[in-house]
């Protein structure tokens, strides 16, 4: 077991997502970076859809009453065991009553700890994600045990141990494609979202990233559609929505752009006040 002796900010438990109850209003929800935290999985030899991890900084503190064999991947934190200072570039062999602290990030935003046999929270929905409303909770909690599987025999040796995680970098060009609603706009309205240079509000989190510019476009709403993560929205005041992993399945703001794979991975990782532009694909 691991015990959560702090929290940290905005911790969680996440899978790549809850697939198939959309229908019904469920959000997708699922890990901010899927390259970093399958990365992570992929190194300990687990499933990709391993629920990991997820936190932003100063990250949680924990303490781990089993040995536990753990990857750190996504935004490079300090990472802290009992008195010993880490760089995890590679997996790390966790002995039994250790604590784990993790501090700040020098770039990005979400971090992730995998560790082998994956977090053993429980499912609802086909999914281990937490998402308030669906999950007991949509954060960790001071005091709170996470179960995690057993180190067997044949652990070590499914483990990549000469094995580097990917480098992470943060990108300020994101890649879209044209939305639903990318037709109504003008040649001169086009031009002006291009031409932008946007900033990450801090008001953003898992559900949508706000972004401010210093040119506005103006569009009306439309009749409520589908949308998904990735789904850029603009109001009729002006201002611009893209919605994340957590966001709703349906909007009545129009769908100008769409976010690539790549272009929502790399919006994850901007922290608030940095600034990106739209690259049409």
């Amino acid at each position: 077991m691991i015990e959560v002796q702090h929290p940290g900010m905005y911790s969680s438990i996440q899978d790549i997502g809850r697939f198939g109850h959309r229908r019904y209003g469920v959000p997708l929800s699922g890990v901010m970076d899927r390259d970093m935290a399958i990365a992570a999985n992929e190194i300990l030899g687990n499933d990709p859809n391993d629920a990991v991890l997820e936190f932003t900084h100063p990250g949680p503190t924990l303490f781990f009453t089993k040995p536990a064999i753990v990857c750190i991947s996504g935004a490079p934190a300090v990472v802290q065991i009992n008195q010993d200072e880490l760089t995890p570039t590679k997996p790390i062999l966790v002995e039994t009553n250790s604590a784990m602290r993790f501090g700040r990030a020098e770039q990005g935003l979400w971090s992730y700890m995998a560790v082998k046999g994956g977090f053993l929270s429980e499912v609802v929905l086909d999914s281990r994600s937490y998402y308030r409303g669906i999950t007991k909770s949509d954060h960790l909690r001071k005091g709170d045990i996470l179960e995690i599987a057993n180190l067997s025999e044949l652990s070590e040796q499914e483990v990549k141990w000469g094995n580097k995680l990917p480098e992470f970098k943060v990108v300020d060009s994101i890649e879209v494609y044209p939305g639903p609603e990318y037709a109504q706009l003008s040649e001169m309205q086009k031009i002006a979202i291009f031409e932008a240079r946007y900033e990450v509000s801090a008001q953003s989190n898992r559900m949508a990233t706000l972004v401010r510019s210093g040119k506005i476009v103006k569009v009306p709403e439309i009749i409520t559609g589908p949308v998904q993560p990735g789904t850029v929205q603009l109001t009729p005041s002006g201002k611009m929505i893209i919605l994340m992993r957590d966001a709703q399945t349906t909007g009545g703001y129009a769908r100008v752009l769409q976010l690539t794979k790549n272009g929502i991975t790399n919006l994850s990782r901007m922290r608030p006040g940095e600034k990106f532009t739209f690259r049409l694909l």
